[in-house]
């Protein structure tokens, strides 16, 4: 019915506009009959304006202006993907595509915000991190760089190669099989450096792509002392990340904690959710996609599902329950 009564309103606003603007709305209101689809060259979904006019808590003026194909020059890029807390891709339920960051392009804007329910769920419930620094650390971590001359250019391993889960294995393993001659050890110093990322062999994921013109001789890392005359020195620093994460943090505990290290309650011991869950989506979706805001019914829905499937799963694992027929 509210499709219905939005093709009836742009009708008579074009019946009542100069034949002009006909042409120029006829590509963006052809969301309003296909099938949901991801627009890699704009990094949109076909229906967002809708699902945007149904599901931000803005004013009514705000929606229809959308609807009528109007796009606001600030326009948080996540809002036309349906996914209101900018969350990266994982095979979710309702993911159509990704853009060249990761971001998941959601069919609808009620699966965006069942999967940030959901994502919330685990990372309180099943990996036990119950603060906002533990929450948002993991949600939207730090990306560090080198920095030349001011200036971040490329994305670092900062842990470098020594830090990896397969360094680590290989070291716990070095002495090889029972019986076997010993393996000399390197005199090397083994001290795990800062490594610059290379770019994907998948076009537009995360990598950092290199431009053909940049000066690789500058991205030798080095101390000030030792670095080209008249250029500084490479620095890798993560300051900015950090201030950064402890600002979303601080923002994600309004109405809910005092500090952003404080336990927020999300989930009973029964792990139904509490009004508390409400209250950090409706936060986060502020930080990621602000100054909108995602609508509370959007939120309550989505919860509500989530808590719907945890009773069916929790039932489903409870001692005595039958079994599935194969």
């Amino acid at each position: 019915m509210g499709l219905e009564i939005v093709r009836l309103l742009v009708t008579l606003w074009i019946a009542l506009a100069p034949s002009a603007r006909e042409s120029d709305l006829a590509g963006s209101l052809r969301w309003l009959t296909v099938e949901p689809a991801f627009r890699p060259q704009s990094r949109e979904v076909s229906n967002w304006r809708l699902e945007a006019a149904r599901h931000l808590d803005s004013p009514a003026a705000f929606a229809f202006s959308l609807l009528l194909g109007e796009t606001p020059a600030s326009l948080p890029r996540c809002v036309k993907l349906n996914n209101y807390w900018c969350i990266k891709r994982a095979g979710w339920a309702g993911e159509i595509a990704s853009d060249s960051e990761g971001h998941v392009a959601f069919a609808s804007a009620a699966e965006g915000a069942q999967t940030a329910a959901l994502l919330l769920r685990r990372y309180y419930v099943d990996f036990g991190w119950k603060s906002a620094q533990a929450i948002v650390s993991h949600w939207a971590p730090a990306q560090c760089g080198i920095s030349i001359g001011g200036a971040r250019v490329a994305s670092l391993a900062v842990r470098g190669v020594g830090g990896t889960l397969r360094a680590r294995w290989l070291a716990a393993h070095r002495g090889g099989a029972k019986g076997a001659a010993g393996v000399r050890r390197s005199v090397v110093a083994d001290r795990p450096l800062p490594l610059m990322r290379t770019p994907s062999i998948e076009a537009g994921v995360t990598e950092v792509p290199l431009s053909s013109s940049m000066d690789l001789a500058a991205l030798t890392l080095s101390t000030p002392s030792s670095g080209p005359r008249g250029r500084a020195a490479p620095v890798a620093s993560c300051a900015s990340e950090t201030q950064r994460i402890a600002r979303y943090a601080g923002l994600a505990i309004a109405g809910i904690a005092a500090s952003p290290s404080d336990d927020l309650k999300l989930f009973d011991s029964a792990g139904q959710s509490t009004a508390n869950l409400a209250r950090i989506m409706a936060n986060m979706a502020a930080v990621e996609i602000g100054p909108l805001r995602a609508n509370p019914d959007l939120i309550a829905a989505a919860i509500a599902r989530s808590d719907a499937a945890h009773a069916v799963a929790s039932a489903q694992k409870a001692p005595g329950a039958a079994s599935s027929p194969r």
